[in-house]
Order: C-alpha cells, then sequence, then structure tokens
C-alpha cells in the first residue's frame, strides 16, 4: 500500500514533462503502456524510474494514447516500475551507457489480475483527480452514494460540480454551464433526461472549467463532459441492477454487450417507477391601493414518474486503421402529476379575509430518440486521426393540466376551471468532423468543423370554462417556431518543451436564429458571428507540483425558454415570460491552477477571474391585477473572481477524505426601465465526502453539503446544508453488491428565498424532494479479456 501510494504521488507531477529534446548529458526513456490481453493503450498509468537504492530519480504517467516519456536521465543503473489500478507491477532493468542517448522501449503489457475479497483496497475505489491543460478528469470510483441513482447524482460527488433543489446544475455556483454526454449536446442533458440515466453507467466526468477550441463556445462557467462507460473485455459482459425505496422507487436496469476482433454489440434497458413529494410554501405582502394585502400560500405536490429507455449499437473494425460505430437511444416517460395549492388571503390588519383552493393534475408524456454514426480512421503514423460525426436527435412532448379553483371561505363557491395544453417538438442534426496530426514528436496540430441545424415548435394554449364551455383565457394561445443554425471551425495546436507545455487555439462560430409564432404577431431573426480564442500554458515544478494558467472566450446563447414571448401559466397568481429582445452574453475567463500530490494527500488549488458583457437575471414585478409577472433581461457587466481548493487524504488505508472549498466576489450592473439592479456580494460553498473501508467487503461513505447565502439586487437566497448517507456490501465473490442509501438525511434541502419589490414582498421556501431511502441490488457477469480491442478513438466518446 505504501509503495502504491509513491507510485501515485509521483504519477501526476510530470503530465506537462515530456520534453521535446535532451538537455546536453542527459538521456530519454520512451515507450507506451498495454493490456496485455487486448492491446489496448492504459492512460493515467503510473511510470517510475529508481537507482540501485530504490531511491526516485523520475517519475511520469501515461498520456491518452499510453505513452510516457522521461526526461534528463543521467547515465547509470535503473529500475522502471509501472502499475496501474487492478493490474500486476512490471518491473524492469534499465541501463543509460551513453550521453544525450534516446531509449525507446517496446510496448509493456500490463497483466490484469484477480483480486480476492480481502484484497480489495480503497485506492481502487476512490475518484481520481488528474490535472490536464485544458480540464481536470475525475475518475469516477465505486462511490456508495452514487451506485443507486442517476447521472445528477454522480454530478452532485464531483468536486466543483453542485445539484440544487430544483435539479439545476451549477460549476462554480453559475448556472450558466454546458452539460455533455460523451462530448456532445443533446436532449439527454436536460434534467429530466439525466434523471433518467443510470449512474453506475458513467465512467468518468470532465470538468473544464476554461475550454480548448476544440469545444463549442457555449457556457460561460464552463463544460461539464459525461462519458459513459463502454466495453473493454472480450466475450460477453454486463450486469442487472434493481432499485427499491421510498418514496415509491422501484427500478430495473441492465446493461449487455459482446466484444469479438471484429464487432462490439452493445446494449442498455431500464424501466422505473418513481414518486417524488415536494412542499412549497409562499408568505406574501402586497400594496394595492394603497392597502397591505397579506397571502400565505402552501403548494402540496405528489409527483410519479414510470419511464422505460433502452439504447443498442455496435462498433465494427473494418480493418486495423478503419472502423465504423452506429448506436439509437430511446427514451419514454410518463409523468402524472396532482398539486394542491390553498391561498390564505389577509387584510391589512391582518384579520382573515378568504381562502382559496386549487387542484390541479396534469399528464406529461415524452418521447427522445437519439441516433449516432461515427467513421474512424487511424493511420500508420502514430497519432495522426480522422473522424466524421453524425448525431439527429428527435423528441417531442405533450402535457395537458385540469386546474379546478374554488373559495372555501367566507363562503363555499366556484373561482374557475382551467385546462391547459403545452406542446414541444424538437428535431436537431449535428455533423462534425475533426483531424489530429503530429508534427514532432511533442507537438500536435487539431482542425475540424461543426454544423449544427435545429428546428423547434413549442405551443401553449389555455381554456377558461365560462357558462359551460370553455373559452380562451387572456390569449393565450400560440405555437412558436425555432430556428437554430450555428456553424463553426477551430484550430489548436499543443507542444512540450522540457517541462513547459502550451495549447493555443482559435475556433469561430457563426449563428443563425430565426423565431415566428403562426399567428404572425411576432417574427424576429438574430445573426452573429464570433471568434474564440483560447489559451493553455502548463509547467511542472517540480516532482510534486503542476502549474497550469489558461483563458478562453465564451458565449451563453439564449435559450428557446428565455426568448419565447408567450407567457405559460404556473397558477393564477404567477406567470412567466421570455424575452425575445434577449442578447447573448459573452465571457472572458482567466484562471491559474496547482496541482500538488504528496503521500498521503493530493490538493488543487486555484484562482479565476470572469468579466462578462450582457449577463442575464430573472425579474419580477406585480401587474395592476395582483398577478407576479417573472422575466429575463439583459444586465449590463458582471464580474467575478474566486478562489477553489479540492483535496483528498488518505491518512490510513481504510479512510479516505474528500473535499471541496470555493468562494468567491461578484459584482453587477444592469438597469430595467428605471430601476437599477446593481449588485455585489460574496458567497461560498464547500462539500466533505468521507469513505470507511471495513472487513467482509463492508463500505460507509457520508457526504456533507453546505452552501452560504447568496443573491441579487432582488432577491436573496438563504444558505443551505444537507446530508446523505451510504452503505455497501460486496457478495459472491464480488460478483454482486447490496447497497442502502439516503439522501437529504433531515429534509434540510431546502431552497428560502426573499424577492423584494418596489411593492411587494414576498418570502418562498421551496422543498422539490424530501428524505429518500433506497436500496439496491447489482450483480455483475464480465467476459474475459481474450479478444483484441481495435479502438474506436471517436471524438464524442473521448
Amino acid at each position: 500500500m505504501k509503495h502504491n501510494l509513491i507510485v501515485i504521488v509521483v504519477a501526476f507531477m510530470s503530465v506537462f514533462t515530456m520534453a521535446q529534446e535532451s538537455k546536453i548529458g542527459k538521456a530519454e526513456i520512451s515507450g507506451i503502456v498495454i493490456e496485455k490481453s487486448t492491446n489496448k493503450a492504459l492512460p493515467f498509468a503510473s511510470v517510475i524510474l529508481k537507482d540501485r537504492s530504490k531511491k526516485l530519480v523520475e517519475g511520469v504517467i501515461t498520456d491518452d494514447e499510453g505513452s510516457y516519456n522521461m526526461m534528463e536521465i543521467p547515465i547509470g543503473n535503473y529500475i522502471l516500475e509501472i502499475t496501474y489500478n487492478g493490474f500486476e507491477t512490471f518491473s524492469q532493468a534499465i541501463e543509460i551507457k551513453e550521453i544525450r542517448q534516446k531509449l525507446k522501449l517496446s510496448p509493456i503489457a500490463l497483466i490484469e489480475k484477480a483480486v480476492s475479497l480481502d484484497e480489495v483496497k480503497i485506492t481502487s475505489e476512490v475518484s481520481q483527480v488528474s490535472l490536464k491543460l485544458d480540464k481536470k478528469v475525475f475518475k469516477v470510483g465505486k462511490d456508495v452514494l452514487s451506485q443507486s441513482g442517476s447521472v445528477t447524482d454522480v454530478l452532485g460527488n464531483v468536486p466543483s460540480v453542485s445539484v440544487d433543489p430544483s435539479g439545476t446544475v451549477q460549476l462554480r455556483g453559475n448556472t450558466n454551464v454546458t452539460i455533455l454526454i460523451n462530448g456532445r449536446r443533446s436532449g439527454l442533458t436536460s434534467f429530466q433526461a439525466l434523471e433518467q440515466i443510470p449512474s453506475d453507467q458513467v465512467d468518468r466526468v470532465e470538468v473544464i472549467t476554461s475550454p480548448s477550441a476544440r469545444y463549442d463556445a457555449s457556457g460561460a462557467a464552463g463544460i461539464i463532459n459525461i462519458v459513459m462507460k463502454k466495453n473493454t473485455k472480450g466475450g460477453l459482459t454486463g450486469q442487472l441492477r434493481t432499485v427499491v425505496g421510498i418514496p415509491d422507487d422501484y427500478r430495473l436496469y441492465g446493461s449487455f454487450s459482446y466484444k469479438t476482433d471484429k464487432l462490439n454489440l452493445f446494449a442498455n434497458a431500464g424501466i422505473r417507477y418513481t414518486d417524488y413529494e415536494g412542499e412549497y410554501t409562499k408568505e406574501q405582502t402586497s400594496t394595492r391601493n394603497n392597502e397591505n394585502v397579506h397571502l400565505n400560500q402552501r403548494e402540496d405536490q405528489d409527483r410519479h414518474d414510470d419511464g422505460q429507455l433502452f439504447y443498442i449499437g455496435a462498433d465494427y473494425y473494418l480493418n486495423k486503421n478503419n472502423s465504423v460505430t452506429a448506436a439509437f437511444y430511446r427514451n419514454q416517460t410518463e409523468d402524472t402529476d396532482q398539486t394542491r395549492l390553498v391561498y390564505e388571503y389577509a387584510s391589512s390588519n391582518m384579520d382573515l379575509d378568504s381562502i382559496l383552493v386549487t387542484k390541479a393534475s396534469s399528464k406529461e408524456n415524452r418521447s427522445y430518440n437519439q441516433l449516432e454514426m461515427n467513421y474512424t480512421k487511424t493511420f500508420d503514423k502514430e497519432g495522426r486521426k480522422l473522424t466524421f460525426d453524425l448525431q439527429y436527435d428527435f423528441w417531442d412532448s405533450t402535457k395537458k393540466w385540469e386546474i379546478q379553483t374554488k373559495k372555501e371561505a367566507p363562503v363555499v363557491a366556484p373561482i374557475s376551471t382551467l385546462q391547459t395544453r403545452s406542446t414541444n417538438k424538437n428535431n436537431d442534426i449535428v455533423l462534425q468532423s475533426d483531424y489530429i496530426t503530429p508534427f514532432a514528436k511533442h507537438s500536435k496540430l487539431e482542425v475540424g468543423g461543426k454544423y449544427e441545424n435545429r428546428h423547434v415548435k413549442d405551443g401553449f394554449i389555455a381554456n377558461e370554462l365560462v357558462d359551460g364551455m370553455y373559452q380562451l383565457l387572456d390569449n393565450l394561445d400560440n405555437e412558436l417556431k425555432y430556428d437554430e443554425q450555428i456553424i463553426g471551425g477551430y484550430i489548436q495546436y499543443g507542444n512540450k518543451i522540457n517541462k513547459f507545455s502550451y495549447l493555443l487555439g482559435m475556433r469561430i462560430e457563426d449563428t443563425n436564429i430565426k423565431i415566428k409564432d403562426k399567428e404572425g404577431s411576432f417574427n424576429d431573426t438574430n445573426s452573429y458571428t464570433n471568434v474564440f480564442p483560447t489559451a493553455s500554458l502548463g509547467y511542472a515544478v517540480g516532482e510534486k507540483t503542476d502549474v497550469q494558467i489558461s483563458y478562453s472566450k465564451r458565449i451563453n446563447r439564449p435559450s428557446l425558454w428565455q426568448l419565447n414571448p408567450f407567457s405559460e401559466l404556473e397558477d393564477f397568481n404567477v406567470r412567466f415570460f421570455g424575452n425575445p429582445k434577449l442578447r447573448p452574453a459573452f465571457t472572458d475567463i482567466v484562471e491559474l491552477s496547482v496541482l500538488q500530490k504528496e503521500a498521503k494527500f493530493t490538493i488543487t488549488p486555484s484562482i479565476y477571474y470572469s468579466y462578462t458583457t450582457d449577463d442575464t437575471q430573472w425579474y419580477t414585478n406585480q401587474d395592476e391585477r395582483g398577478v407576479f409577472v417573472s422575466t429575463i433581461v439583459n444586465l449590463d457587466i458582471e464580474k467575478r473572481y474566486g478562489f477553489e481548493l479540492s483535496a483528498s487524504y488518505k491518512p490510513i488505508k481504510w479512510l479516505s477524505i474528500n473535499g471541496d472549498f470555493n468562494a468567491y466576489h461578484f459584482s453587477q450592473e444592469g438597469k430595467v426601465g428605471t430601476q437599477t439592479l446593481d449588485f455585489s456580494d460574496d458567497t461560498w460553498y464547500t462539500s466533505l465526502n468521507t469513505k470507511v473501508k471495513l472487513k467482509h467487503g463492508i463500505s460507509l461513505q457520508s457526504r456533507f453539503n453546505y452552501r452560504a447565502k447568496r443573491g441579487n439586487a432582488q432577491s436573496k437566497i438563504k444558505s443551505i446544508s444537507y446530508l446523505n448517507l451510504g452503505a455497501s456490501k460486496k457478495m459472491f465473490k464480488n460478483r454482486g453488491d447490496l447497497i442502502f442509501n439516503v439522501s437529504n438525511v433531515f429534509d434540510s434541502r431546502k431552497t428560502r428565498e426573499e424577492i423584494r419589490g418596489t411593492d411587494f414582498f414576498v418570502n418562498g421556501v421551496r422543498s422539490r424532494n424530501a428524505a429518500r431511502w433506497s436500496l439496491s441490488f447489482v450483480y455483475k457477469f464480465n467476459g474475459k479479456s481474450v479478444h483484441k480491442n481495435r479502438r474506436v478513438q471517436r471524438s464524442n466518446r473521448n
């Protein structure tokens, strides 16, 4: 165990130490590490060099291609050791005889080892972090708290990332983040879709706070790329998972794949039956006709989701240099919700005036489909690759509401009966090609192009029952058509010179947006072309420390929901409107990061600064009828600078502790009409994750999250904290896992928000989900690594 810790410590220090040429009087050792049974490259393998006294001389880790390079090696005799979790340690004697000698070793093949139950170490189960030129990679281990949930549960355990009670994903406290799956935008990244994807299908999460030019420029805060697992073994491999929970939560998932020399077939399928309980309260004071009106509002939600999904596809290896992939994904859900709202109105002296009760029921059907195809060509020249990708997404949804409101005090009387229907249809096609070619030994050029065409139809209608007949309510009947076309291209060049490395890039994107409604009352177009430069510089300070500084320019394009000028009805007291004049926001980001690894701990401190023009903010006012109207507006600028620290500590082999801390100051400037929205504040959040490995295959885990108060010129959200607990037990010779989880243990995950206007004050508490308890069982069956795997290095899977 002690040896493994030393290996890990020295491994990460040299991501950027591959040099272009040796210094005078020093030698160079290079090579590649692969898995023996499949010939697949092993990225992030630890490579260390010791002298005869076993003193550490140099240490590196392999890159994405399994390659390593050690520089400035004096003449002498050494021992080369290579380790990788789950594989036997490799050891080889090395002799450097000449100055400036360049020793290129034959590929080193590691052998997978069989591990008994008592031999499983916590180092193979903890998430690992590596710092690269343009991203941080969090390898998702066997975190107990993520095992029985969905992808949103995984994201909640990733440093720098948080998921608020409503399901909104934030990166460093910023909601303007782009979420990708296997390197691609798709409908799968919506909150409803992420809830459908089982967490154990995630291989790693890439947090890219300053993306390079190869990525789309959208997302002011950066990019979260969720990389799904793929079969790397031969034969039949797969697993089955069952989940039961309180409130009612029943899920069954299966994933299977079959691999041969020429073909890799894969399929996933799942069904779910899930209930959620929500509670929302609101205390409201309004001034109307020079009198105060008080309202206490309570909303109870019983939400129920039924879902089915399947994913099927195949990789076919034409020959050693050419491969194709085709896959199809479908997610079908039906949500049925029951809602009860109670409105208690009181006069200025707090005497009860009236009580209204609204009962609502809804049914929503969603169908999401995704077709993806890929062609990959590799070349005899190592590192050269060409890819072509096609992705076609098409989905639709229909949601119907039945809403009845009546007065219960001082007399019983009907108020209104409403019917609403919202529809959405979406077609999105993406074509993309990328080409990578090395120049010198440590330099690389990347170029690529992308075309995306998205067509959306969004409709809403509301009818009110009047004299036994349904009539249109407030002209709420329209259909909006939204067309978005984005054409992009990029070029970037990277190189490594001794301990210094850099990656410079430029991306250009041309955006064309058309919006119109079927009635012809609204028609707007918007076109703009922008250039997005990126730069990353890295330096290996010593054996244990890497430093990088990066810059990127980003864009946050308004979504259709934000642009839609037609209201949707939430309840008779609240309306939401989009803003068709909303402008895209542009952000410049600068970040300085350090990776420091020691024997028992790793820390990654970062400082960052962002400057955003035309940032967006939701603004609420009250109309003459007392209805609260919210719309989204552009601010002038937002400045933000902060400090982040991610750390992991393993004081003893059965205990691991991981934590994340982020604090930032921000200032905003802007106005709506004559009202100034200038505001500045400080806020912070932290998380602490602890895992204990006991005997007999038992693991315990806890995660505590805290976020301090935050707000803007009109609203303030109070601090929030919550605790998740989990336990797991290995069974059936490590093929099975029994997992118990409880999230939001003390039901404290509630959003408490205050909104203040010129003539109103609202104090609300939102609890989307109460405490949830679940018990799950997983059984895995794995093929043996007996077939050669010709890797498909697809741009949207790496």
